[in-house]
């Protein structure tokens, strides 16, 4: 493994296990994916109210990866808000999206999830 995860801004309440999740997810993901790369991913959990939204990625500027997340949704959709924002960062590792990305990301979120959750999580 070349990536690491790192834990950013929280201002939710302390939700067991989500740290751990995430981590696992995204192992999962570049695995799955065959992705290799030495890119850092910071991830923010929130709640929705704060964000606006349920989950949003953008590259820093030294390409890294910054993931914020709304936990404040039942599990299955915290897994399917995660695996989208994923789509994304592949999308950037392999520079190929069609528009802004949305609808690949929209069209694969919960089966990745559903994927994740018989093959990964209870691995």
């Amino acid at each position: 493994m070349s990536w690491q995860v790192f834990h950013g801004h929280y201002d939710i309440n302390w939700k067991l296990g989500y740290r751990r999740l995430v981590e696992d997810v995204i192992e999962w993901f570049m695995v799955k994916h065959n992705l290799e790369t030495d890119k850092i991913f910071t991830v923010n959990l929130k709640n929705y109210e704060v964000m606006e939204c349920y989950g949003e990625t953008y590259q820093d500027e030294k390409k890294n990866y910054v993931i914020s997340l709304a936990t404040d949704q039942g599990l299955r959709d915290f897994l399917a808000t995660l695996m989208h924002e994923l789509v994304h960062v592949h999308q950037w590792e392999r520079d190929s999206w069609d528009g802004d990305g949305e609808k690949e990301a929209e069209e694969k979120q919960y089966k990745l999830a559903d994927k994740f959750w018989k093959e990964g999580m209870f691995k």
